[in-house]
């Protein structure tokens, strides 16, 4: 009885660690990247303050999960744990806070409104991409194809949809904000690409390539579409 208990826990820290261990270290990653200098964050922000970033960890950390259960606990996990950590350094530490000057009168309740908005994202986005990464680590030949095609259209959405709002939608000055945007947006592409190739790579046997490429292009609207809901709820916020 005491074996199988010790067992127990054991099989509980292998499940539960990783999802926090990364949300905690991804969520303090996005925070430094906020507070540097612009000219730092600028690099910083597609690697570890992105749509791309939080998604590629929490497809990395799922992918070596044992069981299609613990893979989704594992994105659901990783993307609540990071979005509290964020949030959470941004209402306790952040300059505004720190530096004595009443905060705005809606600072706090803006806060808890946006982790609230993407702790319900990263319970959706979580489950989604839990599953890709254990369709893609088990799944058939077809099916490995289609899920890394969907996960590689979820990694590229946001950058793409900055780019298209950009270039066809966007009316004001092309100023430092939105160089910023671009230049980020132009790093998290090829850093999908290379996820993918990488995933590619690896996996054995090889997945459909037809397949894939069918999946990604199908993906790419659909996130794109998605980032553009986000952006209208996020401005309401």
């Amino acid at each position: 009885m005491t074996e199988l208990r010790t067992l127990d826990r054991r099989s509980v820290r292998r499940e539960v660690l990783p999802p926090v261990l990364a949300g905690v270290a991804l969520g303090m990653a996005a925070f430094t990247a906020d507070l540097v200098p612009e000219a730092v964050g600028r690099f910083l922000a597609p690697a570890f303050s992105s749509g791309f970033a939080w998604a590629v960890v929490a497809i990395a950390v799922s992918y070596y999960a044992a069981t299609l259960g613990s893979a989704l606990v594992a994105g659901v996990g990783t993307l609540a744990v990071a979005t509290l950590t964020y949030y959470g350094l941004i209402a306790s530490l952040s300059r505004q806070w720190l530096s004595g000057s009443a905060p705005p009168p809606d600072g706090l309740g803006s806060i808890m409104r946006a982790s609230a908005f993407w702790l319900v994202g990263s319970l959706f986005g979580g489950l989604v991409l839990g599953y890709l990464a254990h369709v893609f680590r088990t799944g058939t030949t077809r099916n490995a194809g289609i899920a890394l095609g969907v996960a590689l259209g979820l990694l590229v959405g946001e950058a793409a949809y900055t780019v298209l709002y950009i270039a066809f939608v966007w009316v004001g000055p092309m100023g430092s904000f939105v160089w910023t945007r671009l230049g980020t947006a132009a790093v998290q592409l090829p850093l999908a690409a290379a996820a993918a190739f990488v995933a590619l790579r690896l996996r054995q046997p090889p997945v459909s390539l037809r397949v894939f490429l069918m999946a990604a292009a199908v993906s790419t609207v659909a996130s794109i579409a998605s980032w553009h809901l986000i952006e209208l709820v996020r401005m309401t916020l």
